[in-house]
C-alpha cells in the first residue's frame, strides 16, 4: 500500500532551521520509500514559488494573513485565534482528499486549524515535537498569558498522537499535560554518506565551526565559545572559528567578534550552504543552552567531523554521555578552551571522536531507519482509522 501523507510545517526554505531542514529530510526519505508526500507550508516570503516539486516530494506555499501583526488594538488575540482556526481550516479541507495520514512538524496555531479540518475529514493526525526544556512548543504558548493557554489546551485536546524526537521533548511533553501513552519517541534523521567523505589533510583540528541561527529564539551561548576561541588563537595561530547563520542576533554577534583580539580568525557569512561550512570544519561546536535535538549535531556527526557540545540533556542523548563527543557545562569557559584545545594538540582524541561520532550516527540516526520507523507508525494509525 502506497501511504499518501500531508506533510504540514508552518514555516519552511528559504526561512529555515532544524525543525525545517528535519522536514525535508524526511519528506525525501519517505519519497525514496514509497511513500507521497506533500508538504504543505505557510507563505512567509515573496519569491519562493506557490507549488515546487524536489526529489519526488510537492511542496505548496499557502497565503496567510495572521491579524495580529496587521492591528495593535486590545482584545486581537480574541479575534485572532478563530480566524486563524478557521482560516487555515477551510483552506486545508480540499487539500486532504486521496491523503491517508497528516503528519505536522511543531505545534502552533496554524497547526491546530490544520488538525481541526483533519478531524472533520476523519482523518489520523500526527504531530512531532521538536523542542524542549522552557523552549517547547507547549510551554511556549502557556506563557503567552491567556490566550496561550487556551492554544495549549486545544492542543492537548485535539492532539492525540505525538512523537518526541529525544527524551528531554518527551519530559516536556508529559509536563504539559500530554498522557504518555500518546508519545512516540522517534529521533530526528540524518542522512549519511556511503563512505565517510570528509577528507582531512591534517589529522588535528584547526576549523571550528558552529552552524545554526543566531537569534533569541536558538539560545546559542555565542559569548563562551568566542572567549575560549581567542584563548585558542592566542596560542596557534592557525586556528579559524566559523559562525555560520543569520538571526536577529548576527549584527550583535559581529559586532562581539570585533572585539577578540584574534577577528580576523572569526568568520561569520551569515546564512549559508550547510554542506559547505562542514566539509571546511575539521571540528563542530555546539555551545546550546537548549535544544530539542540539534540537526547541525547529527550532521557533523554524519560529516566525520569530532563534536564539541554543551552537557544538556538532548547532547548527552545523541553523544552517548560522552563517548561520541566531548561534553562541556554549560557557560564554562575553561572546560570549553580545553576541550578545543585537545581537538588541535592530541590527534589521536581528534581522530577517536571523529570515529566515534561516525559509529554513533550511523547505528542510530540514519534517516532511512528514521523514515521506516514513520511508515510502521503511519500504518498503524490507518489501520486503527479502518
Amino acid at each position: 500500500m502506497k501511504i499518501k501523507v500531508l506533510m504540514f510545517c508552518g514555516q519552511f526554505r528559504p526561512l529555515i532551521g532544524g525543525a525545517e531542514r528535519q522536514t525535508e529530510e524526511l519528506a525525501n526519505a519517505l519519497a525514496l520509500a514509497g511513500c507521497q508526500v506533500t508538504i504543505v507550508t505557510l507563505r512567509r516570503d515573496t519569491a519562493s514559488p506557490d507549488i515546487e516539486e524536489s526529489n519526488g516530494v510537492r511542496i505548496e506555499r499557502l497565503p496567510f494573513i495572521d491579524l495580529s501583526q496587521r492591528f495593535s488594538f486590545r482584545g486581537i488575540a480574541f479575534i485572532n485565534i478563530p480566524f486563524i482556526l478557521l482560516s487555515i481550516a477551510k483552506v486545508m479541507f480540499a487539500r486532504f482528499n486521496g491523503i491517508d495520514i497528516v503528519h505536522c512538524q511543531m505545534v502552533g496555531l496554524e497547526t491546530l486549524g490544520v488538525i481541526m479540518a483533519a478531524r472533520i475529514k476523519g482523518l489520523p493526525v500526527l504531530v512531532t515535537a521538536h523542542t524542549a526544556d522552557r523552549h517547547s512548543e507547549l510551554g511556549k504558548i502557556k506563557k503567552t498569558g491567556f490566550t496561550g493557554n487556551i492554544i495549549a489546551m486545544l492542543a492537548r485536546a485535539m492532539i492525540k498522537n505525538w512523537v518526541a524526537i529525544s527524551t528531554a521533548v518527551e519530559y516536556e511533553l508529559v509536563n504539559a499535560g500530554v498522557p504518555v501513552a500518546q508519545i512516540s519517541r522517534i529521533p530526528n534523521g540524518v542522512k549519511l554518506p556511503a563512505t565517510n567523505h570528509k577528507k582531512v589533510d591534517k589529522q588535528e583540528a584547526c576549523r571550528f565551526l558552529c552552524l545554526g541561527r543566531l537569534s533569541t529564539t536558538a539560545e546559542r551561548d555565542v559569548s563562551t565559545l568566542l572567549k575560549a576561541f581567542d584563548r585558542l588563537a592566542l596560542e596557534y595561530v592557525d586556528v579559524e572559528l566559523a559562525l555560520v547563520g543569520g538571526g536577529n542576533l548576527l549584527d550583535q554577534t559581529k559586532r562581539e567578534a570585533e572585539q577578540m583580539k584574534a577577528s580576523d580568525k572569526i568568520i561569520l557569512p551569515g546564512f549559508d550552504d550547510a554542506e559547505k561550512w562542514l566539509d571546511w570544519a575539521d571540528c563542530f561546536v555546539l555551545p546550546s543552552r537548549y535544544e530539542g535535538l540539534s540537526m547541525a549535531l547529527l550532521e557533523s556527526m554524519a560529516s566525520g567531523l569530532p563534536c564539541i557540545a554543551n552537557d544538556i540533556l538532548p547532547n548527552r542523548e545523541v553523544l552517548d554521555n560522552g563517548s561520541a563527543g566531548v561534553l562541556v557545562p554549560v557557560g564554562d569557559e575553561n572546560k570549553l578552551f580545553e576541550a578545543m584545545h585537545r581537538m588541535v594538540s592530541d590527534v589521536v582524541h581528534a581522530e577517536a571522536m571523529r570515529s566515534a561520532s561516525l559509529n554513533r550516527v550511523h547505528t542510530h540516526y540514519g534517516i532511512e531507519s528514521v523514515a521506516k520507523r514513520y511508515i510502521e507508525l503511519y500504518q498503524k494509525l490507518a489501520l486503527r482509522r479502518s
